[in-house]
């Protein structure tokens, strides 16, 4: 992630503007943050199965992982408990949009198709996409995988999902959940899987006599996973996007991405 960059002093600014109208906690007022300031709650919808992102630790299964730290933060200054509402991966947009939590905590990749139904943040989290194909396939790049006969999964209703028919129109794309989506491929059923780079890499290390990553030094793309709300609440995506900005530039944002999911680059 991109290092913060130092703000310089806006002392002077202060010292001209007017003082505000309304005490502090006045100034944002939404029905979604109305509704988390009076229950003392922060509902996340996320999908804890993807480690070190967002995950159930072993022992005592209770949420952890790089968004579960960030959204306590969150929970912590909207002076609220945090409330993790765990779903399948696809249960998370008609969970939103039926109002089951405030907001979507999966690291979702703002596409076209999806904006049409509900808002993103400003992003948080990077991604770059890799394909895992079977130890002993003969393919030497992707464009090998993209032909009548092979077979290629993604998580269901996902970025991976979207770019594999994009990439491999000529294949047949499977739609699974994560787990069964890699495992298609370490046991042979399927000819590659795309998936994060940080989902792949600790994948193929638990399992390397079985799979590889076909492109390890040129990932698909970059892309980066936002906050997804409601539409209609402008002042809580507002009050987001600030939080967002504000915690990145604090430093908490690389932090917490150095601290869990930077280690599993080395197959962690």
């Amino acid at each position: 992630m991109a290092a913060a960059v130092a703000l310089p002093a806006m002392s002077l600014l202060a010292d001209t503007l007017p003082a505000a109208a309304a005490p502090a906690d006045q100034q944002f007022t939404s029905p979604t943050l109305d509704a988390i300031r009076s229950k003392g709650q922060l509902n996340i919808g996320s999908t804890l199965q993807f480690k070190p992102e967002m995950f159930r630790d072993a022992t005592t299964n209770q949420p952890m992982g790089y968004d579960i730290d960030l959204v306590q933060q969150m929970a912590d200054d909207l002076g609220a408990k945090l409330n993790v509402v765990d779903l399948p991966f696809d249960g998370l947009i008609p969970g939103l949009l039926a109002a089951q939590f405030d907001l979507i905590s999966v690291g979702l990749v703002n596409r076209p198709q999806r904006a049409l139904s509900m808002w993103f943040s400003d992003p948080y989290v990077p991604y770059r996409q890799v394909v895992v194909v079977p130890a002993n396939s003969t393919a030497t790049s992707p464009n090998d995988l993209n032909a009548a006969g092979k077979r290629i999964t993604a998580l269901t209703g996902s970025t991976a999902a979207d770019l594999a028919h994009r990439i491999f129109p000529n294949a047949t794309t499977v739609e699974l959940e994560q787990q069964p989506a890699l495992l298609e491929v370490s046991s042979g059923r399927a000819d590659g899987v795309i998936v994060e780079e940080y989902l792949a890499k600790p994948f193929v290390a638990a399992n390397s006599a079985a799979v590889k990553i076909l492109n390890p030094n040129q990932p698909f793309s970059l892309e980066y996973g936002c906050y997804a709300v409601r539409k209609g609440d402008t002042d809580w995506l507002l009050w987001l996007n600030n939080w967002v900005s504000y915690w990145k530039a604090k430093g908490l944002l690389d932090a917490k991405y150095n601290q869990w999911i930077v280690p599993t680059f080395s197959g962690g």
